[in-house]
């Protein structure tokens, strides 16, 4: 009974230590805004912020959990050591409310020494993390407008031979009135619709596909 007792007592106690634990600082030789700027960085990179306020250099974040821990709430301040050079701090509490307690022993200090070494590459924009090599895509050429143009008027356009009866009715391509039959239309490759219309005739119209350099020849009988 006393030794599960003791045994209960030790566990308390290391929780209560983790959880007033002391805030761990790292120097920088470096401006307090800077290293502001590549913890926040960092953070938003690893984890998940919670709250920032720039004016003071400060800001709060969350870690993940793992097997052994609910994760860390993380507190972090920028201090300005001389104007040149500036200390993180970093308060980690574990995420138990609510909770069964954490078995992760110093895990705390472990994140926060990582975090320390995250914001130094950061500084020194030399990340750690392997990135798999592409190999460096060729280049395409965009065509300009003028070229498309160009290109779409070395098209070799297709004929249609359109004759009328009652003979001088009027054509129409797409909608577009083109004159007045007989008449020899010079059209784009591509479906069209050509229609002939005369005063007191029912309208005449016929739907086609016009090859590259075809010729068609089209004869339209209207009906009173």
């Amino acid at each position: 009974m006393r030794r599960s007792l003791a045994v209960v007592l030790l566990i308390c106690a290391v929780f209560q230590v983790a959880a007033f634990a002391k805030p761990k600082k790292k120097d920088f030789n470096n401006a307090p805004k800077e290293v502001f700027d590549a913890s926040l960085r960092t953070a938003r990179e690893k984890h998940v912020v919670t709250y920032v306020d720039e004016p003071h250099l400060m800001f709060t974040f969350e870690t993940g959990t793992s097997a052994l821990s609910y994760g860390f709430v993380a507190n972090a301040s920028v201090e300005p050591v001389d104007g040149t050079k500036s200390t993180l701090l970093i308060n980690v509490q574990h995420k138990n409310s609510g909770k069964s307690a954490s078995f992760s022993f110093n895990a705390g200090d472990r994140m926060a020494d990582k975090f320390f070494a995250q914001v130094t590459e950061e500084l020194a924009r030399k990340t750690t993390q392997k990135v798999a090599e592409k190999p460096e895509a060729a280049h395409v050429d965009v065509p300009t407008n003028s070229a498309i143009a160009e290109q779409i008027s070395k098209q070799e356009l297709g004929v249609v031979n359109i004759t009328s009866d009652p003979d001088g009715a009027d054509l129409n391509v797409d909608g577009a009135f083109v004159g007045n039959a007989p008449a020899a239309l010079k059209l784009k490759p591509g479906k069209h619709t050509v229609s002939v219309q005369a005063t007191g005739y029912a309208a005449w119209s016929r739907e086609l596909t016009v090859s590259e350099g075809s010729s068609v020849n089209l004869k339209a009988t209207l009906t009173k």
